[in-house]
């Protein structure tokens, strides 16, 4: 029996699958479990039920098998429910028109797996193979996340220690290793590494349809160093110190010589707390900023300074820049730039692939669809998933 699943594609899909194996903290849940008593971990016991290899689903045209399902379903419970005080979570019980936690549960576990098959499925049909180098990508990242768990002297075995707190196995890992690297192919051959196969037509029309701006601006503050708020005299010096700077900078007819004294104001005058984070200006959308200062900024040409657009933080006096495809708009979470380019071609990326999304489908084996989950995380007596993988 098919089930279709219609989600949005996360594009931060394959950024981060490997680094420092799950550094990010995937199991919220852990503290508050520490404080249970010494119960089983029941969500391992999903891993229990099946042999790792035993064919679930297909999904999208690509098998999953027992230990990937499992890894999710173990991870998403973690994060759905607690057991009570008998170690027992009530799967299967709804409420009213509510979804059983259960319910719930697929429902989550078909999502994550859908997100993976789906690139593997558009990698398939866009000609993009896991090669040799495919090979050895996931072979690197491999090694350098056992690196950052164990040392220079880390083993596969240490590894695979690790990933028991995850609930995952080499298999799943190398799994994930592999879709990292099709994704990034993929990007590679429709947008480039960057997005430099973007065109500057694209960029003009994502900056309109998005209501993009870029604007500095020179912050003359209604607090003092100490945060504490300016009285009416201080304010009022304020708003003369603004009127001075704007009607100086007004006043320099040259483009390149105005932005280069505004940067000198800025730096020295700027009560802008953010001015140390986005020293080349700040890319907005409606929304995004005071009123105040979006309407200030829209009513700009390029490279024209405001007069002081008063807000609840102060005088603000604005300079409106252009954007192109190389603007810095933010940083990934390595601290490199993300241009507007790059940011066109990840929504380019969407748009591409949310459709094969919202078509693709889970194709259970007998028996899979509509497991007993009370069952599936029931302790298991012997045998399993973690007496053949870590020997127990």
């Amino acid at each position: 029996m098919k089930k279709t699943i219609t989600l949005l594609l996360v594009l931060a899909l394959a950024l981060g699958l490997l680094t420092a194996c799950g550094s990010t903290e995937i199991r919220s849940y852990q503290e508050d479990a520490a404080a249970q008593a010494d119960a089983e971990d029941i969500y391992a016991n999903a891993l229990k039920a099946y042999s790792p290899d035993t064919l679930v689903a297909t999904a999208d045209g690509s098998p999953v098998h027992w230990n990937e399902y499992a890894y999710y379903l173990a991870n998403l419970a973690a994060q759905l429910a607690y057991p009570d005080e008998n170690g027992v979570i009530e799967w299967n019980d709804a409420e009213g028109s509510e979804e059983s936690l259960g319910e719930t549960l697929r429902q989550a576990a078909e999502a994550q797996i859908l997100q993976y098959h789906v690139i593997e499925g558009l990698a398939r049909e866009q000609g993009v193979e896991f090669d040799a180098e495919g090979e050895t990508f996931v072979e690197s990242l491999i090694q350098d996340a056992i690196t950052s768990i164990a040392g220079e002297t880390g083993t596969e075995e240490d590894m695979v220690e690790a990933l028991q707190s995850y609930y995952m196995d080499m298999d799943v890992l190398r799994y994930q290793g592999k879709v990292q690297y099709l994704y990034t192919k993929l990007f590679e051959n429709n947008f480039g590494a960057s997005g430099e196969k973007i065109s500057d037509s694209d960029v003009a029309a994502y900056v309109e349809e998005n209501g993009l701006m870029m604007a500095k601006h020179i912050l003359y503050s209604f607090t003092d160093d100490e945060g504490a708020e300016l009285d009416d005299a201080g304010k009022a010096e304020q708003k003369a110190a603004a009127e001075a700077a704007a009607q100086e900078l007004q006043a320099i007819t040259d483009q390149d010589a105005r932005l280069a004294r505004f940067d000198e104001i800025m730096n020295a005058d700027s009560g802008d707390p953010g001015l140390a984070y986005y020293p080349d200006g700040y890319v907005f959308g409606p929304g995004e900023m005071m009123e105040a200062f979006e309407n200030g900024t829209a009513a700009l040409e390029l490279y024209q300074v405001s007069d002081p657009v008063e807000t609840s933080a102060g005088y603000h006096v604005i300079l409106r820049l252009p954007l192109t495809g190389e603007t810095v708009i933010s940083t990934d979470s390595t601290g490199e730039p993300i241009t507007l380019r790059y940011e066109v071609a990840m929504q380019q990326f969407s748009d591409m692939a949310t459709p094969r999304m919202e078509a693709a489908e889970i194709d259970y084996e007998p028996g899979f669809e509509n497991l007993d989950f009370n069952k599936v995380f029931a302790a298991k007596k012997s045998g399993g998933f973690f007496s053949k993988l870590f020997g127990k």
